[in-house]
């Protein structure tokens, strides 16, 4: 698929102006061709710069993922080093966004939208496309977030509820992560990178179903908590309630 380079920097949640800006640097080969006056780009350059916003998203320079890009390309195959980075940082589950107006954001949120939207942003549940838009990155989480609002929730302490849950999560994933990256170590020794098609297809593969299990695994120990959780909790609301009931007919 072609790209003009508005259309590029839309698909790829950037401006035209990072899009320049990365080809001057280095981070992203020029444009296959011309239509006119109008630069045409492809899907490696989407790629490409779902990559880079991937590694600055996780704490990368421009500087550092320029040397990242020139080291591998003068001895390998960029397409296979794309393969494997963009297999280990795709994101999995819900990668859809809208845009809101902020006008509409400020009417749904009320008096305390500025702190809220700034709270989203923080938790990487949003952030300001420009001036007059917001961009939330994950609808599906802050519909549930109305949806408890409803039950007369502040959205505020949801949103600290979310906080505390993905902070542990975050443990979780890092612990995960750190096994992976120890065997990886064990195996090859620190530094190691996969140089053939076989150990770049079993680096995914084994990065892949740790992600598996760890879903799998928090999904499940969380319900199984929650069922154990409720059923105590309920036993002593339960208990207060018919004390409380007692003492008010005696």
């Amino acid at each position: 698929m072609d790209y003009r380079i508005d259309d590029l920097a839309r698909e790829a949640g950037t401006t035209s102006r990072n899009v320049r800006a990365y080809q001057e640097r280095g981070l992203l080969p020029p444009a296959v061709r011309w239509s006119g006056r109008a630069a045409i780009y492809d899907e490696t350059h989407l790629e490409r710069l779902k990559i880079i916003d991937a590694l600055l998203q996780r704490g990368f320079t421009t500087a550092h993922i320029a040397d990242f890009i020139t080291s591998w390309e003068t001895g390998k195959d960029m397409s296979e080093v794309l393969g494997l980075q963009h297999a280990v940082t795709a994101t999995w589950g819900d990668n859809s966004s809208i845009d809101v107006p902020r006008e509409l954001v400020d009417t749904f949120l009320g008096s305390d939208a500025g702190d809220l939207v700034d709270r989203l942003i923080e938790l990487g549940l949003a952030r300001a496309k420009d001036d007059d838009t917001i961009t939330f990155t994950r609808p599906s989480m802050l519909e549930a977030f109305g949806e408890l609002h409803t039950f007369g929730l502040q959205l505020r302490d949801v949103i600290d509820l979310y906080s505390d849950i993905a902070q542990r999560v975050d443990d979780i994933a890092r612990l995960m992560v750190d096994t992976a990256r120890s065997h990886i170590t064990a195996q090859h020794g620190p530094g190691w990178l996969p140089d053939t098609d076989e150990d770049i297809a079993a680096t995914t593969n084994m990065i892949s179903h740790m992600r598996e299990i760890g879903i799998a695994a928090v999904h499940d120990t969380l319900a199984s908590a929650m069922e154990n959780t409720v059923a105590t909790q309920l036993g002593e609301y339960l208990s207060v309630a018919f004390q409380k009931h007692k003492a008010e007919t005696e």
